[in-house]
């Protein structure tokens, strides 16, 4: 076949081995020869804008851009030559005089800029052309990031990854000429955007600093810091993450492009509500005296909750645990099982049939990236699988898949969906409608939720099926479960139960002593609330301890609480919603007195 062709061309005097269909750039870079660039990334569509990449190929007198033409078999390549280095310059001192790079007050001074480094690399040392000195403006309504019009030179890396990665196309460019500007939504603003997923891609993405996260400006320089690749924590998905850290605290998270499902990209959760959103820790051990929480040692608060538990030996004693823990922590409150009277996990309702027993999934990835229909059932990919929903709109808008959503929420995917019913009908018009939009479909992928497990969903799904069954070609539909739990496969696999109606399972008998495993949790101190009936039970009971990094209205009412880590500060596996294991890696110190929740667990029912 053509694709995988092999050619040979010459580059700077070196034969070097391409693929047909690779460009200059691809086969230089493939065989370990530089060249500069600006506006080029990988795994996105060549633009050619900065021209930095220019090179000459031997018998044209124009310059061509490297990461826009195809290699030739048999050409013969130059990356360097004078006239290159001259016109390459020459494109530098013109992008600094077109807006306000004022490098000293820059936080991408001195080592995290590309346009400063190539500056650097090819010796501008001045400017042979008159500033501009435009008055431009800065967006800083956006809750992660802003953007600064001054720093940008309109190499559209951040328009294309919006595009291309994240699949809304939130960024675009207006105007003409010098009065080109990077726009959102045609004129809004990041505060004001209805289709912006605040995923923190196009910040990932600008080479200059025009886009910044406003939690990482002047905590370091990129380049100084300590890198460390862990997993992200937030949803079953498990991307990976790579965290720069300086002087022991976060400074910046990134996707690992090395990770496989995600290869680089994350979703506002991974991106973001890791590390950016404020938050009151916990750093020690505190009793409740007199009405009031008040710091204790841990030797103090360990023998208080035995002498209170020794006290009333006969009464019913209940751990739940948050979702998000570990396998090592559920592990280890598996082994102390036999110390109280019920063990749980809390799960979202119906979420326990997607997590008991689930089938390892393969080529998910794979998958996603060739599907021709998606169909969503009982699901909320935006919401709670972020990355998920990117691959869907990329998918519909870049192939044209088709796209039906039943049983689901309103979202941003409703738009791009061909058939999209919050309440699924049973008439035969319905489903001859949806027979329809997939009749010429071949790859099929059906993601499914937790509303998918109700006796409703599961008629559905059987509809579903029923419809490829009389399909005459094509295959079936790859089907891929999704939980909403972190770590809910990994904790129901360790032995813990699942419970998805707290309220039910603690009025199974009246519960004196409960011990919540929140760990770095920070939704379930507010969810607890949502349901009036559970905060007149902690009035009900003796000793409420309650494990957790952060402060929460849990805590508050709390007889103890204990300091947990955070996910950066763990050491340990989790199980994502294709079966894999994944590691978690301490990316900076444990702060003050806080303890790993498996250590905590062993040391309260030692």
């Amino acid at each position: 076949m053509n694709a995988t062709q092999t050619i040979t061309l010459t580059i700077n005097g070196k034969v070097c081995e391409g693929r047909a269909g690779q460009t200059i750039l691809e086969v230089a870079t493939a065989n370990d020869i530089y060249i500069p660039t600006l506006c080029w990334m990988k795994d996105r569509s060549p633009w050619g804008g900065c021209r930095m990449c220019i090179v000459e190929v031997a018998g044209s007198p124009k310059v061509v851009p490297a990461c826009a033409t195809p290699a030739v078999a048999g050409s013969q390549i130059t990356t360097n030559s004078p006239r290159l280095h001259n016109l390459r310059r020459m494109t530098l001192e013109l992008l600094f005089s077109e807006r306000n790079h004022i490098c000293p007050i820059c936080p991408m001074n001195k080592g995290d800029c590309g346009l400063q480094h190539q500056a650097y690399l090819h010796g501008v040392d001045s400017i042979r052309f008159p500033y501009l000195y435009p008055a431009l403006p800065m967006d800083v309504s956006g809750r992660y990031f802003g953007l600064d019009h001054n720093r940008c030179i309109l190499c559209t890396r951040c328009v294309r990854t919006c595009d291309e990665i994240e699949g809304v196309h939130t960024l675009d460019i207006a105007n003409r000429g010098e009065r080109n500007l990077i726009v959102v939504d045609m004129h809004a603003t990041f505060g004001t955007s209805e289709t912006c997923t605040s995923c923190g891609a196009c910040v990932a993405a600008c080479p200059t600093g025009a886009l910044f996260d406003k939690a990482q400006t002047y905590r370091g320089k990129l380049h100084t810091c300590t890198v460390v690749k862990t997993t992200c924590p937030e949803c079953p998905v498990g991307c990976g993450l790579a965290v720069y850290t300086r002087e022991n605290r976060i400074v910046e998270v990134f996707g690992d492009p090395e990770s496989p499902l995600c290869a680089g990209h994350l979703c506002r959760k991974g991106r973001y509500e890791t590390w950016a959103e404020p938050r009151r820790r916990i750093t020690q051990p505190m009793l409740r005296h007199n009405g009031e929480l008040k710091p204790v040692s841990w030797d103090e608060a360990l023998a208080h909750i035995r002498r209170v538990r020794d006290a009333t030996p006969v009464w019913e004693s209940v751990l739940l645990a948050s979702p998000r823990l570990t396998n090592e922590a559920g592990q280890a409150i598996h082994r102390v099982a036999d110390k109280l009277d019920r063990v749980g996990v809390w799960l979202a309702p119906n979420e326990g049939a997607l997590v008991e027993a689930p089938e390892p999934l393969a080529d998910v990835r794979r998958q996603l990236t060739e599907a021709d229909a998606f169909i969503l059932l009982g699901v909320q990919p935006s919401r709670d699988h972020g990355l998920i929903a990117s691959y869907v709109r990329r998918g519909v808008r870049q192939r044209q898949a088709r796209l039906i959503i039943l049983n689901c929420r309103r979202s941003d995917l409703d738009r791009y969906a061909d058939i999209a019913v919050r309440e699924v009908s049973l008439e035969r018009a319905f489903w001859a409608q949806v027979a329809e939009v997939l009749r010429d479909v071949q790859r099929p992928v059906l993601l499914y939720g937790t509303e998918a497990m109700t006796p409703i969903g599961v008629a559905v799904l059987e509809r579903l099926l029923a419809v490829f069954e009389q399909k005459a070609s094509g295959e079936a539909p790859a089907l891929i479960g999704l939980p909403i739990g972190t770590n809910s496969i990994g904790l129901v696999a360790a032995g813990l139960e699942a419970v998805e109606d707290v309220g039910s399972w603690l009025d199974a008998k009246p519960v004196r002593y409960l011990h919540l495993v929140l760990g770095d949790d920070h939704t379930l101190g507010e969810r607890w609330f949502e349901e009036k009936y559970r905060a007149l039970m902690l009035e009900t009971l003796d000793l409420l301890v309650v494990q957790a990094s952060y402060e929460s209205p849990l805590t508050a009412h709390a007889h103890v609480v204990l300091p947990a880590c955070t996910w950066a500060e763990k050491t340990g596996t989790v199980t994502n919603f294709e079966g894999r294991t994944l590691p978690l890696k301490p990316v900076i110190p444990v702060r003050g007195q806080a303890r790993d929740d498996a250590a905590i667990v062993e040391a309260v029912y030692a």
